[in-house]
Order: structure tokens, then C-alpha cells, then sequence
């Protein structure tokens, strides 16, 4: 497992941000938005979104050494 970086207010989030992963080809960040909700009888409802973004928000982000 890679060290964990926050991606920034526009990729990280006050919901569950999830399941992140580089497409393939190496342009894309995909991941899943959402959250759940409890039901009386212990069951939950999970709901959200898949997303992606140009892996350039990496980058930017990288240590320039």
C-alpha cells in the first residue's frame, strides 16, 4: 500500500471518498462519492456516484524534488 495523500477540497470531500484507482491507461482517477444510511433493522443503504479526473491532480500535488 502507497502512502496516502489528500487530494484536495475538490477530490476529498466531508462524504465517503472511496475506491480509488488509476485507469489502465495511466489519464485517470476514478473513485466513488457517497455515503450510506442505517435502517431500523441493521441493513444499510449505500448511495453515491463514481467520478473521475485527469491524474494531472496528481502531479500537481507530487513533491518536485
Amino acid at each position: 500500500m502507497g502512502t496516502v495523500m489528500n487530494l484536495g477540497s475538490h477530490i476529498n470531500t466531508e462524504q465517503s471518498d472511496s475506491s480509488p484507482n488509476v485507469t489502465p491507461d495511466g489519464k485517470y482517477l476514478t473513485f466513488f462519492r457517497g455515503g450510506y444510511t442505517v435502517n431500523e433493522d441493521g441493513s444499510f443503504y449505500v448511495y453515491g456516484n463514481p467520478y473521475w479526473v485527469s491524474v494531472q491532480i496528481i502531479e500537481n500535488l507530487r513533491p518536485k524534488y
